[in-house]
């Protein structure tokens, strides 16, 4: 069996020797790298080079393309990349994940375009799994923070805060950090070494379920995903109060924002990108698959409308025929639903299979169990198992 994405990351990051005492690089990672913003370049930069493997890029090219404009009106919702206010934020928030990229050995250094620095793609396969979504960007970037601070031998007082997360152990920890910052490095103010020092304790107390940091010290409760991200809170960072069922949590929000219908927009062009123009059901056939089904309806479900593993690549008559009668697009039929569900099963099965880290099993579990309204699948079933509850629930 091949390698999963993930060994083939962690084998590329081996291969790397990223010690600060070496390198003098402060900067490996920066304020505006965070998961959201780094998948985004990533899918920006995959976009404008296209298949042209010897394409350069320089930062500006990528930050006024229009999917970054896109990206950063839609799904950031900020100003457009021409506004001259923004010049300064913005030139941070591409400039500086590309860097990442770069010292991560993902992107390569192409000399220069004018007196601008130029990049090439080294690593396609990898940055297109970094643009996949925003949990692959953190997984990378997990994977990348421990590679530089085991190389740094800076993982041992890391450690000793994660293992014993008190006021004390974080002061610590930040206080040696700091103080390793500058004595190996062109950096000699605190501020901005603190400032960068939560872009990495962060990403790494999430990936542990544990405490970060907040406001200068140590977090009241354990990080949560949406922390980590950079401005920006959607509707499925918010947490269902008890005692409230799901149906009239959801009803609060009815109307889609700019930065949720980018993320719904971005998980379809994924899906077509990942299949092409083949449909999921019927992978044989001659008509092309252009439409992408929301197997639990987007307005029944909206916190699965962005969930790949809820999204199904159909050809019209598909969609418009047997997964909504007669064309109606309010009401889903039920038989054809079991259909779409066995065959995203296939999809993800073979995703598992080849460890490409496309699709992810649990997901699919937990948007049936969601779509269901019922703890319906568990955690140990397999796809045989899955396969046979479906069909029982669904035909008795």
């Amino acid at each position: 069996m091949s390698k999963s994405i993930e060994q083939k990351l962690k084998g590329h990051l081996s291969a790397h020797d990223f010690d600060i005492r070496k390198s003098g690089n402060a900067r490996f990672i920066d304020q505006k790298c965070t998961p959201d913003v780094v998948c985004a370049v990533a899918e920006v930069i995959l976009e404008f080079v296209d298949e042209d493997k010897a394409k350069k890029f320089t930062v500006k090219s990528i930050w006024k393309s229009l999917r970054a404009n896109e990206i950063m009106v839609d799904l950031f919702q900020k100003p457009a990349v021409t506004e001259p206010k923004a010049q300064s934020e913005y030139d941070k928030v591409f400039s500086q994940p590309i860097k990442l990229l770069e010292y991560a050995g993902i992107l390569k250094s192409a000399g220069k375009v004018g007196n601008a620095n130029a990049y090439k793609i080294r690593k396609r396969k990898l940055l297109n799994y970094i643009s996949v979504k925003d949990k692959n960007a953190l997984v990378f970037l997990v994977a990348y923070l421990e590679k530089v601070l085991i190389d740094s031998e800076l993982m041992p007082i890391f450690n000793i805060f994660f293992s014993k997360p008190t006021k004390a152990n974080f002061r610590a920890l930040k206080m040696e950090y700091v103080d390793f910052i500058i004595e190996n490095t062109a950096i000699n103010g605190k501020t901005e070494t603190r400032r960068i020092f939560t872009k990495i304790i962060n990403p790494l107390a999430f990936s542990r379920k544990t405490y970060g940091a907040k406001k200068g010290t140590i977090s009241p409760h354990p990080i949560s995903y949406s922390e980590l991200f950079y401005n920006r809170v959607n509707f499925r960072d918010v947490k269902k109060p008890k005692g409230v069922t799901r149906k009239q949590f959801w009803e609060n929000f009815v109307e889609t924002s700019s930065s949720d219908q980018y993320l719904i927009e971005k998980a379809k062009r994924q899906i077509k990108k990942r299949h092409g123009t083949q449909s999921e059901v019927h992978r044989y056939g001659l008509v092309a698959a252009v439409h992408v089904h929301h197997i639990f309806m987007k307005s029944e479900f909206p916190e699965l409308s962005d969930v790949f593993e809820n999204l199904i690549l159909l050809t019209p008559s598909q969609h418009g025929t047997f997964a909504h009668p007669d064309g109606n697009t309010q009401v889903i039929s039920k038989s054809y639903q079991l259909v779409c569900l066995l065959s995203k099963l296939e999809s993800i099965e073979q995703s598992v299979a080849e460890e490409d880290g496309f699709y992810e099993l649990d997901e699919f579990k937990d948007a049936v169990n969601i779509g269901l309204d019922e703890q319906l699948l568990t955690k140990q079933m397999t796809f045989e198992d899955i396969k046979h509850i479906l069909s029982e629930k669904y035909l008795s």
